[in-house]
């Protein structure tokens, strides 16, 4: 999983289990607590944050569906 917010606002996420793979790259929407919402027109995606980014030895972390996630520096 690997999920890029931009500075205008956008969304690049990709996500691959074995050989199936999931994308999307539009504008986040809303934030619904920690959650966000991300889309374009009628199609959009919620995503559950079930941790938010918090620092874990120095290293920020967040945990989205499931997926605990390590910031790159």
């Amino acid at each position: 999983m690997s999920p890029r917010f931009t500075p205008a606002g956008e969304v690049a996420y990709r996500r691959a289990e074995g050989r199936h793979s999931t994308s999307i790259r539009a504008p986040l929407r809303e934030f619904v607590g920690d959650d966000f919402v991300v889309g374009a027109g009628p199609v959009d995606t919620a995503f559950k944050v079930s941790a938010p980014p918090h620092q874990d030895h120095g290293q920020w972390k967040v945990t989205v569906d499931d997926v605990e996630l390590t910031r790159r520096p």
